[in-house]
């Protein structure tokens, strides 16, 4: 459905935009699902134990994405809930029906999210 207001564009509206993008892919992806399963457990986390070892990422190459993703979880500082989130990912079977839920609703949507560099 198109709206019948000519666009606006204002400060805020591409974060705006994210969080609708977000949204609309999450609400996609199957509730009994492991993308599903594997988000509830990055909730579970307590952001104020992880925010602190998250530093900006130097660049999005996935090889420099991936020595970033260990410092943040790997560093030996995982409580309970981030470890149920490691193990996780982890198990090939679940990270691969993850990444086939994801990249399903990448196809009906016809879009994907993807780090940017800010």
């Amino acid at each position: 459905m198109k709206s019948a207001k000519v666009p606006t564009i204002y400060p805020g509206v591409d974060t705006i935009r994210e969080v609708q993008e977000l949204l609309v892919l999450a609400s996609m992806l199957p509730s009994d699902g492991e993308m599903a399963r594997a988000l509830r457990l990055a909730l579970d986390v307590p952001a104020e134990t992880v925010t602190p070892r998250v530093n900006p990422v130097p660049d999005t190459h996935p090889h420099t994405m991936k020595g970033w993703l260990e410092e943040i979880w790997l560093g030996g500082h995982a409580g309970l809930a981030e470890r149920h989130l490691l193990r996780f990912q982890g198990t090939s079977e679940s990270m691969a029906a993850a990444m086939d839920e994801l990249r399903a609703v990448e196809r009906a949507s016809g879009f994907r999210l993807a780090a940017e560099k800010v």
